[in-house]
């Protein structure tokens, strides 16, 4: 039986929101809007030069990724971070990309699997490199690949909002601390691309779960030495 179509990419954002986003997100993740900051929807829109809609419309997207919080009668702030979430979102990243990377086996083809080598190709040049920044976007995309191949939406868009809360809650507060190796990381994402090929289920849950596990117990370890 041939594999289903795989569904659509999401249609893209509109330009204008798009740039309000990007902004707004840039400095919510690196620090220039600090937590509990207050947003202004008019100076931003003031600031943008745009209408109040995609400013609206930017800072809904950001409310879905836990980035600010949005109260009737009171404006928008900045969300706090919260160490003690580290738990709950190594769960929750294990179980939306265990539950994508299952259902997207039948339906890797040699287009989407040759995205995942290109992918696998980067990571490895980025550890042989030491570029931290570089790693990390390339292992995001890796883990998301999964979800559009299965035409797992709602599961992808879950899985960018945990992921871009871990984002924050890492640069705030472990970007001083020492990351998981690379090198021992990229071993990890080479079984489970032979898993993929092999279209072996149970050893891919496997190498998910444990992949998670050993990030999640080296950043909980760290969690606890600053008390």
């Amino acid at each position: 039986m041939s594999a289903r179509p795989r569904a659509p990419r999401p249609a893209a954002i509109p330009t204008k929101q798009m740039a309000v986003y990007e902004a707004l997100r840039g400095e919510i993740l690196g620090g220039a809007l600090k937590p509990g900051a207050t947003i202004v929807i008019d100076a931003l829109a003031k600031r943008f030069q745009v209408s109040i809609i995609p400013v609206r419309e930017a800072l809904r997207q950001l409310q879905s990724e836990r980035l600010v919080e949005i109260r009737p009668h009171t404006g928008v702030r900045v969300t706090e971070v919260d160490v003690s979430s580290l738990g709950e979102i190594f769960a929750m990243l294990g179980a939306l990309e265990g539950v994508s990377a299952v259902h997207a086996l039948e339906r890797f083809d040699e287009e989407s699997l040759g995205e995942l080598e290109t992918l696998l190709a980067r990571l490895e040049a980025a550890a042989q490199k030491g570029d931290r920044a570089a790693f990390e976007a390339a292992n995001r995309e890796f883990h998301l690949l999964p979800c559009r191949v299965a035409g797992f939406s709602r599961v992808e868009e879950s899985l960018r909002g945990v992921l871009t809360e871990w984002e924050r809650l890492h640069r705030s507060a472990f970007h001083k601390s020492q990351p998981p190796d690379m090198t021992a990381a990229n071993k990890e994402h080479r079984a489970i691309v032979r898993a993929i090929r092999q279209k072996d289920s149970a050893r891919l849950t496997g190498l998910l779960a444990s992949h998670n596990q050993t990030a999640a117990e080296h950043y909980l370890k760290l969690a606890r030495a600053r008390g």
